[in-house]
């Protein structure tokens, strides 16, 4: 029962269906931060169940308890299929922890962008679990302006571009627009590919908005299926769209070998081979074409 000492932090703003319709709540046994940046508010609690909890404009962006479900999932699926990028771009991922997963695999050059600074220096200093250093690697730069401008100023420079943003609201609104996969696929090499956060999949219009933009785009789209039980709706979407590479076409045996000369991969706790496969079935009333 709850008592009036207790505080809780409620989520009821997500976009799409849940809009102002379902409550998901979290008790706030510790407050670490509250304030306000150029850009979001900004909140960060402990919670017995899911560890820390980070928050953006009353959104859940991650928990110490599953962050590694996100970010491993939104990572290795597009790195192993590429077998080898050398330079990969990130649109968002302010946290660091897309950034720690894509530097397992040996890039020589990573540049993540994202507009509001604070939340990198808010990140660092009481998320440290998330981003594990990343942003000390000398092969790593930041840079913190528009990801949509600057996605324009690339031509087939990137092996692999990946868009860790937030909810289709706002500023984040550009990034799921078919002119924006237009200049990802310009600014990626010939065999490059681009993994996206999509959304939930109680949202369906947008799931298969995106899907069907990213198709006007890419020869070779998929989806991936992934459970974040901190997130308002459990089961949640993501998509790796390649300009040359058939993703559908990588089979179990070929990913587990790559995954065996990964090594790296003995140290995740989510992702490997069969879990990559296991994602990629969706149920018939979320499947789209």
């Amino acid at each position: 029962m709850k008592t009036k000492k207790q505080k809780w932090f409620s989520e009821s703003t997500v976009p799409g269906k849940r809009d102002g319709k379902m409550i998901h709540s979290f008790l706030i046994e510790n407050l670490v931060y509250k304030g306000k940046s150029r850009y979001q508010d900004m909140l960060i609690f402990d919670n017995s169940v899911y560890g820390r909890v980070f928050v953006l404009d009353n959104i859940v962006q991650l928990s110490e308890s599953d962050e590694f479900i996100y970010h491993e999932m939104l990572v290795h699926p597009a790195l192993l299929a590429h077998r080898g990028p050398k330079k990969i771009l990130i649109i968002g991922g302010g946290d660091g922890g897309t950034l720690r997963e894509c530097l397992k695999h040996d890039p020589e050059e990573v540049i993540l962008v994202d507009i509001d600074k604070q939340v990198l220096e808010i990140a660092r200093r009481y998320l440290p679990f998330t981003s594990q250093g990343a942003f000390k690697d000398k092969r790593v730069r930041v840079l913190h302006e528009d990801g949509k401008n600057f996605m324009k100023r690339y031509k087939e420079y990137f092996d692999i571009v990946i868009i860790d943003g937030g909810d289709p609201i706002g500023p984040s609104l550009a990034l799921f627009e078919y002119p924006f996969y237009w200049d990802i696929f310009e600014a990626l090499k010939k065999d490059g590919m681009a993994a996206f956060q999509i959304g939930s999949f109680l949202d369906t219009p947008l799931i298969q908005g995106s899907f069907s933009k990213l198709r006007k785009v890419f020869p070779s789209v998929v989806m991936f299926r992934l459970t974040m039980p901190s997130y308002h709706c459990g089961d949640y979407c993501f998509m790796a769209a390649s300009k040359k590479i058939d993703l559908g076409a990588v089979s179990l045996p070929a990913l587990k070998k790559r995954f065996q000369a990964f090594k790296p991969g003995k140290a995740l706790k989510y992702y490997d081979p069969c879990m990559d496969q296991a994602s990629r079935v969706i149920p018939p009333a979320f499947r789209v074409k």
